[in-house]
């Protein structure tokens, strides 16, 4: 997927060939020139030919200058290409992503570096074969940027019906400082799950592995309930690590599969007023570093999805203002 961005480009003519001048911005500082002349390319829709011979043939340069593929981009750097490697009929089948006007999309924080979105069930995070519309397509569709290389992306990924905070790149030194501290655990992700059974202890923590790798699930009992005689609780669940279906994988193995999370074990909800409701997580909280240089606010918090906090008030008997805190 990608789309089409206006740069501000001008016309010289060497050689005979028209050239268009592309200027590197900030968020292109260190990237390799094959790197940034691909995403040139397909920005316009084009089907990235091979590179690396049209940069050695002189018809794409740095500064009007013979490259190579390898050559670093300095913010300020100007990139030339030649005139007729662009004028084509976009290649890229299905290169402009579709945008719902009809789907709500909500904003938790939003600054120069980073776009947090309260994500709704039901929608996915990246694009799939069996989905017209994700957050990534919408974020990039909605995000101006000046910078050649750089394009707004996700940081991290939940599933396509777990609810909540998921955080998206507007700038590459905030997609480096997101990555960096997520990797060394200085970001903290909060989650609540409403799972089958009660829980053995108020608190413990889970270190099974997942695909051969590492995985750490910390889980603490917030309440427990019925629901069509069967029982629940509530658990508020930090995860350190970020593994595919980590949460509903770890839960399962415990014996307490999420509700209603059937390809890991879960009853399926009864027809009614919560049927619609794949199973109940939702990513509510992301804690940051004080006095962090993207100056993000400590912890942002997602508001839950309205029938995740009234099946909540309804079965377990917990006004939800108090474990949101």
């Amino acid at each position: 997927m990608c789309r089409i961005i206006a740069y501000k480009h001008k016309l010289f003519y060497n050689r005979h060939m028209e050239f268009i001048e592309f200027e590197a911005k900030e968020d292109d500082e260190g990237r390799r020139l094959d790197k940034a002349v691909k995403r040139i390319f397909e920005s316009k829709g084009i089907q990235p030919e091979n590179i690396f011979k049209l940069i050695r043939k002189t018809l794409i340069k740095i500064n009007n200058a013979k490259s190579v593929p390898e050559d670093r981009i300095k913010s300020g750097d100007k990139i030339s290409i030649a005139d007729f490697l662009l004028n084509r009929s976009a290649t890229i089948k299905n290169a402009q992503p579709k945008i719902h006007a009809n789907i709500s999309v909500q904003t938790a924080f939003k600054n120069e570096h980073l776009w947090i979105i309260n994500k709704q069930s039901g929608i996915e995070v990246q694009p799939s074969k069996n989905s017209n519309f994700c957050l990534a397509d919408f974020v990039a569709h909605n995000t101006k940027t000046s910078s050649l290389s750089f394009r707004p992306g996700p940081l991290h990924r939940i599933d396509k019906f777990t609810t909540g905070l998921v955080a998206f790149s507007q700038s590459l030194h905030g997609a480096k400082w997101f990555s960096e501290n997520i990797k060394n655990h200085s970001i903290k992700k909060t989650y609540l799950a409403i799972v089958e059974n009660f829980l053995p202890e108020n608190e413990f923590t889970i270190d099974d592995m997942i695909a051969g790798k590492n995985a750490c699930t910390k889980v603490k009992k917030i309440a427990q309930g019925i629901f069509c005689g069967k029982e629940i609780s509530l658990a508020k669940i930090q995860i350190e690590t970020g593994r595919k279906h980590q949460i509903r994988i770890h839960c399962a193995s415990q014996g307490f599969p999420l509700l209603g999370d059937k390809p890991y074990g879960g009853s399926k909800i009864p027809n009614g007023e919560f049927s619609s409701c794949e199973f109940f997580l939702h990513a509510l909280k992301l804690e940051f570093p004080k006095d962090n240089p993207l100056l993000l606010p400590s912890e942002i918090q997602a508001e839950l999805p309205p029938l995740f906090k009234k099946f909540i008030e309804n079965f377990l008997k917990i006004p939800t203002a108090e474990f949101i805190i």
